[in-house]
């Protein structure tokens, strides 16, 4: 930018005119939308993240859904079905029975990864059975355990039933029970010895029985596919996709907190050990210095033990570590700018130093501030989700390094379960991206061209 064209409009219109920095500032427009979109989310869904049984209802540790547009016969989505028929009747004085009907068609090459019963009635039933009919006509017969009344129940808590069932067609007693295996015995055909998959209409029928009036308050079937969502589910069934979108505001966060701190402190820092020049700029630089040896991680590793994680505080340990980087860079500018003439002339003229730092020095600082505070965001977020990874981070929050860490604990890479480690660790790639492109278009247009 020549001289006749400075000015804050003329920078704006510089960066706007920069291929790379309007890339870059599109992306970071639609991360803060998604930044919005995450804090409109309940607080409730924050706080039941690290809690297994909130995502009950959901598959586990399954692939993107996305994945069944290029294997059609190898995933499939969950279903939900609401019931086609809905009776009650009172068969004697003091018993009331309901009977809740479902039905559809399997055409899959799978059986449903798990089924989930979702009944709930205005009062607590004395039984409650569930009649699953395959298409050949063959019925199972499911006693719901007490404890399940009007609670949403999946296979793993009927399974006695099952396993009778299993045991009366194969003739054992299977080593392993889990829900895959009890919703092969619903899916599969008994002619079969139940290892082929029986397509056709389904019917479940569900009798509640009670001893008041009944009324059917929620009825619902769930059954629960082998891939979900756009990255699929972790170990617990929680939605990747939520994960990475509930860690993107606290991500953006410690990244603007972390750099901001550290470049302005930096850039003073560095600018007024630049001016004074002598023995107090060999001073400061030793302290900077002391400051740049000291092993960042095993720093900030050692100090969080020993205090409450805070995600103000991790950024502001961060900052006090970060500085340094930017004070040296900031003195060799300051260096610079005192060899002028202007800045000699004021000082014979006898104006202030502090006038002649604020007047020459820092205006020349602040757009290359601005550049590195950018440039600096993605060393925060990647040193905060390197302590998430270590398990050091607040315990109200999500962080897509504890998600790459709850991954590495259940050993998701063992497992081939790669959606659990890319797609948060992508988050933290596509998140500096912007941030690097913006700072690299600032520094164009504050330095020229290099």
């Amino acid at each position: 930018m020549s001289k006749r064209d400075v000015g804050f409009s003329n920078y704006v219109r510089e960066f706007l005119h920069n291929k790379m920095g309007l890339v870059g500032l599109t992306i970071l427009i639609i991360l803060l939308i998604f930044t919005v979109i995450a804090l409109s989310i309940p607080a409730h869904v924050y706080s039941s993240w690290n809690n297994p049984a909130a995502w009950s209802e959901y598959p586990e540790h399954v692939p993107p859904s996305w994945m069944s547009i290029f294997y059609p016969n190898r995933y499939f989505t969950t279903q939900q079905l609401f019931p086609i028929n809905l009776s009650l009747y009172s068969p004697a004085k003091g018993i009331y029975i309901s009977l809740v009907v479902f039905s559809f068609n399997w055409t899959r090459s799978l059986p449903a990864y798990n089924v989930y019963f979702v009944i709930s009635t205005n009062t607590t039933p004395i039984e409650e059975i569930v009649y699953w009919t395959k298409p050949d006509g063959n019925t199972i017969q499911i006693s719901v355990p007490n404890e399940d009344f009007n609670v949403p129940f999946d296979l793993t808590s009927v399974r006695s039933n099952i396993i009778t069932y299993i045991s009366s067609i194969t003739g054992k007693t299977p080593n392993i029970v889990n829900s895959t295996i009890l919703s092969s015995a619903l899916f599969n055909s008994p002619k079969s010895n139940l290892t082929v998959i029986e397509d056709g209409k389904y019917v479940v029928k569900i009798e509640i029985i009670a001893t008041k009036p009944l009324n059917i308050t929620r009825a619902s079937l769930l059954l629960l596919g082998n891939s979900y969502g756009l990255m699929g589910t972790d170990y617990f069934g929680r939605p990747i996709d939520l994960g990475v979108l509930l860690g993107l505001p606290n991500a953006l966060e410690i990244g603007a907190l972390t750099s901001l701190v550290s470049v302005i402190v930096g850039v003073i820092v560095g600018g007024i050990s630049g001016y004074l020049g002598g023995n107090k700029d060999s001073f400061i630089q030793w302290i900077t210095l002391v400051f740049l040896a000291l092993p960042a991680l095993p720093f900030l590793v050692a100090v969080s033990f020993v205090t409450e994680p805070n995600l103000e505080l991790e950024a502001l340990l961060i900052a006090f570590l970060s500085w340094p980087f930017y004070a040296i860079i900031a003195r060799s500018m300051a260096l610079s700018i005192k060899s002028n003439s202007y800045v000699e002339a004021d000082k014979l003229l006898g104006i202030p130093s502090y006038r002649i730092f604020f007047t020459h020095f820092m205006p020349r600082l602040i757009p290359i501030t601005v550049a590195y505070m950018a440039l600096g965001v993605p060393a925060g977020i990647l040193l905060a989700q390197t302590l998430a990874f270590l398990g050091i981070a607040p315990a109200n929050i999500v962080t897509w390094g504890g998600i790459l860490d709850a991954a590495e604990t259940y050993q998701a890479q063992v497992n081939g379960w790669w959606w659990w480690v890319v797609f948060p660790g992508a988050m933290i790639v596509i998140v500096a991206i912007p941030f690097v492109l913006i700072g690299f278009a600032i520094e164009r247009v504050t330095l020229g061209e290099r």
